[in-house]
């Protein structure tokens, strides 16, 4: 096919005109076929607890908690990023360590959603059983969850003493500051997870907590803390080794997620 040039009254040409049509065509068409450039996608970031030096709780069998977590999270990823236009950040996704400070700063630099730390819990009653969720609060539910949050806070590897600068502790109080306004979400957030725990799993209902855990208190969005059941209970130790379960569990919480987003989208 012959096209021929023809001047417009500007001195500009249609062909040329018809490039920029075509070019601006074909850069839409490619930003519709690669989610990951939607300026609109937003971020969903999935902390993985402990990991490296740091193993969090053990089990009986010698199953260890930063070995089931990271599991349940790689699967809960796979479950966003399929049925969810949300790209997601792990703080780790291997067996490192991560400091809780640049846990907390990886969702604010990716100015994250929604956080969700997960965890096995552990108890020296054997007998303990059940999921339980958590959102931040100075003041803790019971003495329960005042000692699991401290035992948390000062893991393998953060239980040091840091000297901060002025800057960063200025940064920390904003951090915290910023936490307090979503206290109110990520109390819905935790319902909502907690109840489809209790849903699927099929676990005892130990309900919503606050505790001050320091990997949320940094955190500039809705942040929840889960304790998928307890690594110390022989029973669910072999259950949360078991790949059907840790499937069921990242489902719990990907249909949590998903009520919950749906909600925030009707306010």
């Amino acid at each position: 096919m012959r096209i021929i040039d023809r001047p417009n009254k500007k001195g500009g040409t249609r062909t040329a005109k018809a490039g920029i049509v075509l070019v601006a065509a074909a850069l839409g068409a490619l930003l519709f076929l690669c989610p990951a450039a939607s300026a609109q996608q937003r971020t969903i970031v999935l902390d993985p607890g402990h990991g490296g030096l740091d193993v969090g709780a053990k089990g009986k069998f010698g199953a260890v908690e930063k070995d089931v977590v990271l599991a349940i999270s790689l699967k809960l990823k796979a479950l966003i990023e399929s049925n969810l236009d949300y790209r997601v950040v792990l703080t780790r996704d291997k067996d490192m360590d991560v400091s809780l400070e640049n846990r907390a700063a990886l969702a604010n630099n990716n100015d994250a959603a929604v956080f969700v730390s997960l965890h096995a819990n552990g108890s020296f009653r054997k007998k303990a059983h059940g999921s339980e969720t958590f959102f931040l609060s100075l003041n803790s539910t019971d003495e329960e969850s005042r000692k699991l949050a401290y035992q948390e806070n000062t893991a393998a590897g953060v239980g040091d003493r840091i000297v901060e600068d002025d800057k960063n502790l200025i940064q920390m109080i904003l951090w915290d500051m910023a936490q307090s306004a979503y206290v109110r979400q990520s109390s819905r957030l935790a319902e909502i997870i907690q109840r489809e725990l209790n849903v699927l799993l099929a676990t005892e209902n130990r309900g919503i907590k606050q505790a001050d855990f320091k990997v949320l208190r940094g955190v500039a969005c809705p942040a929840v803390l889960v304790e998928a059941a307890f690594i110390s209970n022989p029973e669910e130790e072999q259950r949360l080794i078991d790949d059907a379960f840790q499937a069921r569990v990242a489902d719990a919480v990907f249909r949590g997620l998903s009520a919950y987003l749906r909600l925030l989208r009707r306010d």
